[in-house]
């Protein structure tokens, strides 16, 4: 993988939110702030240190934008990396697929307040894993109409963002599968979580909690 290294001073906008962008970066020296917001407004969601890949999410959603503003904390080089790089990298290594997920959920956890304010796991896992079908396709190396999500990375990634028990999202996982929702796919012999009708996912699956919500609530009373 070809990368061109480039120096920013503390200080220096290395990308702004929603410029286009067609590179992904790796920290190698230095620090790097991750914010988001307008310029009287803006707030630091995260601060990078070597070694870490950032920029990617423009690399990942349709329209190639930039959903954060990344500004060197401190004298800082960074490899910048072309898309089709990125691509060949992540299709090749396993390992940083399941990182990228588990970044890119803690990213949309910090930026989407639909997510943030979850009342419970049924809906944030609907919160998470519709962002996912929206942001991942291309990542994944699937058809995005397939909607495939990786089993254990989504798992994993839930439970760190949602501060939930690995067991508890997998039992609502296989509610999901139940309720029609999603069903599980072995793919090479690894399991995947495809979305059933993603376009209105979020949606019934609000509508079925609301309505197990009453049904609890009659029994209840």
């Amino acid at each position: 993988m070809k990368s061109i290294v480039r120096e920013f001073p503390k200080g220096a906008v290395i990308f702004r939110e929603g410029d286009p962008g067609n590179m992904a970066f790796i920290l190698t020296e230095g620090s790097v702030d991750i914010s988001i917001g307008s310029a009287d407004k803006r707030a630091v969601v995260s601060v990078l240190k070597p070694v870490s890949v950032f920029g990617e999410m423009a690399l990942l959603t349709k329209d190639q934008r930039r959903t954060a503003t990344a500004t060197a904390r401190s004298d800082s080089k960074v490899a910048e990396i072309t898309k089709r790089d990125f691509d060949d990298f992540v299709e090749k290594s396993p390992k940083l697929i399941n990182a990228v997920l588990t970044v890119l959920v803690d990213r949309l956890q910090k930026t989407t307040s639909k997510l943030a304010k979850s009342p419970n796991l049924f809906l944030g896992l609907a919160q998470v894993i519709s962002l996912l079908v929206q942001h991942t396709g291309p990542m994944l190396k699937f058809d995005p109409s397939l909607a495939l999500i990786k089993h254990e990375a989504l798992v994993s990634a839930v439970s760190h963002t949602l501060l939930a028990d690995i067991k508890d999202v997998r039992k609502n996982l296989e509610m999901m599968e139940t309720l029609g929702l999603v069903e599980h796919q072995l793919v090479d012999e690894t399991k995947f979580i495809k979305v059933i009708g993603k376009e209105d996912f979020l949606e019934r699956c609000g509508k079925i909690h609301a309505t197990l919500q009453k049904m609890a609530n009659g029994v209840e009373g």
